[in-house]
């Protein structure tokens, strides 16, 4: 019985991804979007846009590590390693970029000479979120573990292990260290103590997909698979709330997308969500309403980056996710779009 629910639940939601997806982003009622040329031959894991530089950093699961110049649109260099690479982080707006591996290694990427350099290969399972913060490295692990590492000395002066928990997100801003992890738990960390971390309720009910950070280090923001996003403000549990998003009603019932990406522009009040229903909404957190919908994508948003001059979404097929068994699962590469603002 169990077996005949799931094919039925999996043969609607495939049929239901079709129609979501149908239709390519129509750059006449919004954003003019451009796609990036040379993307990755596998689905982008993260996506970095430089303040200071037209450069958008991208890792996928194919191993790949690339630059891109978007006022050319060019692929300015890409480097390949050995595993897939999960994560990103730079120091200095891209003087310096990591990387951390599905085999649990932090690396630096030198571009200049085309090579990885190992910075810390303590994690057991692989690094699924990485910051960096000044001259410290942040890098959590799906084995549990946090470590922060000097990028001078290349050696980790904190460690810690949050046990029977995988780390799923992390960001930082200032002093301030958020990272979400399984079981629905946000550790707060101050980098002037880590040793007296805060943990509390993530506030969803549902496994977390990312963290930000508020610009002003004055909260942050969670999103989840269940279609929602939690806003959390620091010392104001008062004013703490969440929304849903990224839903689909039909006749009989609601579709529910995960929300995979988080991105704000500029302020705390504009905040950027990216679903697996192909869709981009903006947040005014103030007003507590929708402010914009961007134009449809025709695959999941994995991905949202932006600076300044610069929006990107990075999309791609993530419906293997919902098969029983992915053994015959055909990846397609995704696409990366971009639109100055």
């Amino acid at each position: 019985m169990l077996n005949h629910i799931c094919t039925k639940t999996l043969k609607f939601k495939t049929s239901l991804a079709r129609k979501v997806r149908h239709q390519r982003p129509n750059c006449k009622l919004g954003m003019q979007f451009e796609c990036l040329k040379n993307v990755p031959e596998d689905l982008v894991s993260s996506l970095l846009v430089s303040d200071r530089t037209p450069h958008i950093n991208v890792t996928a699961w194919d191993g790949t590590v690339s630059l891109y110049d978007y006022n050319a649109n060019e692929l300015v260099v890409r480097m390949k390693h050995t595993d897939p690479l999960l994560c990103s982080a730079w120091l200095e707006h891209g003087s310096k970029k990591y990387a951390g591996s599905v085999a649990g290694e932090v690396l630096e990427v030198d571009m200049e000479s085309g090579k990885f350099h190992l910075v810390s290969d303590a994690a057991e399972l692989g690094i699924s979120a990485m910051r960096c913060s000044e001259n410290d490295v942040l890098a959590g692990s799906w084995d549990g573990s946090l470590q922060a590492l000097d990028t001078r000395s290349g050696k980790a002066w904190f460690t810690v292990r949050h046990e029977n928990r995988k780390v799923l997100a992390l960001d930082c801003a200032g002093n301030t260290v958020v990272v979400a992890t399984t079981g629905g738990k946000v550790t707060i960390y101050d980098l002037r103590n880590m040793h007296n971390p805060k943990l509390q309720e993530s506030g969803l009910k549902f496994q977390t997909r990312d963290i930000k950070l508020m610009p002003s280090g004055g909260g942050y923001v969670q999103s989840s698979l269940d279609g929602r996003v939690a806003v959390e403000y620091f010392g104001q549990d008062s004013s703490r709330f969440a929304f849903r998003c990224h839903r689909m009603n039909l006749s009989d019932t609601q579709f529910v997308f995960p929300v995979n990406a988080l991105c704000f522009n500029r302020s705390d009040e504009l905040l950027y969500t990216g679903g697996s229903d192909g869709r981009v909404f903006s947040w005014n957190l103030t007003t507590r309403k929708k402010s914009e919908e961007l134009p449809k994508f025709e695959d999941s948003v994995l991905k949202l980056g932006c600076n300044d001059d610069v929006f990107c979404v990075a999309t791609g097929d993530d419906s293997f996710k919902t098969l029983a068994t992915i053994q015959d699962a055909d990846v397609q590469p995704g696409k990366i779009y971009y639109t100055k603002l």
